[in-house]
């Protein structure tokens, strides 16, 4: 069955200092698939409740880092990770580590919105029971109403619970992939370009839900929208292939205004103003 992290993330709200507001921090991380190396020596401390965008051009690496955090990569033939991602102290890669538990913590959204075939009410409920919910009828219709409040889509949707997810716009449709995210308490949000399949005013709704989730969860994100890192997130990564290779590393690592108006390394500032990438 591997380690059960219940224990390890459940003293997140602990007063040691130990983790110094430290979410998910990576050392020395490098990532391959098969021979090719996808991944070179990126070190990362996650704050706790805030926006992280990652950013850089295609093919840098970034979905591949995002899906380390939480072990998608595991399902790639030939992944392997090198180096260690710490949660609270553990190391999310040591083999004593339960994957699936990795992911009931760590929970993740994708670019294309990816409702299950049910009602929308079974997205939320199902999605909870597969992932340990014990609670009778009425504890659970209580979750379906909290997770869809905390994904701003209660107001639209509590008249047509017993309709299909697919019934829903792709902005809403999204937020129920996210609703259906935070019903398991999840620490970490992970996003996978959540906007690119959206319209403005539906990518507005979830960037502004993000604002609003950020006070409960702590949410990595990867855009190739400059002008929605810049709006939506505290601090910024921003990858290139390290100098002669095909291997992403991270090249700069800051908040993000100063990422954008001041940055340090001159790669990073030809690729937020337009001219590179």
């Amino acid at each position: 069955m591997g380690l059960n992290l219940s224990t390890v993330v459940s003293d997140r709200h602990s007063s040691n200092g130990a983790t110094d507001n430290v979410a998910i921090e990576t050392r020395g991380l490098h990532i391959y698939y098969g021979a090719f190396k996808a991944i070179h020596d990126v070190s990362l401390k996650i704050k706790s409740r805030e926006i992280t965008a990652i950013i850089g051009p295609s093919g840098c690496g970034k979905s591949t880092i995002l899906r380390a955090f939480n072990r998608m990569n595991d399902f790639v033939s030939g992944a392997r990770a090198e180096g260690e991602i710490l949660m609270h102290g553990r190391n999310l890669y040591a083999p004593e580590v339960d994957p699936v538990e990795v992911r009931r913590r760590i929970g993740m959204v994708f670019q294309k919105p990816n409702p299950f075939p049910k009602s929308i009410y079974e997205n939320i409920s199902w999605g909870a029971r597969i992932n340990g919910f014990r609670g009778n009828k009425g504890d659970l219709d209580a979750l379906v109403e909290r997770s869809l409040r905390g994904a701003a889509l209660w107001e639209e949707v509590k008249d047509k619970l017993n309709q299909s997810g697919y019934s829903l716009s792709g902005g809403q449709q999204q937020r129920l992939c996210i609703a259906r995210t935070i019903a398991i308490s999840p620490e970490i949000i992970l996003m996978d370009e959540p906007c690119s399949a959206l319209d403005p005013i539906a990518t507005l709704k979830i960037e502004e839900l993000m604002q609003e989730l950020k006070k409960d969860y702590t949410i990595i994100i990867v855009t190739h929208n400059m002008q929605q890192a810049a709006r939506v997130s505290d601090r910024t990564a921003m990858m290139m292939l390290y100098e002669g290779t095909r291997a992403g590393t991270v090249i700069e690592f800051d908040d993000t205004n100063t990422i954008f108006t001041r940055p340090k390394d001159k790669r990073t500032e030809d690729y937020v103003s337009g001219r590179f990438g």
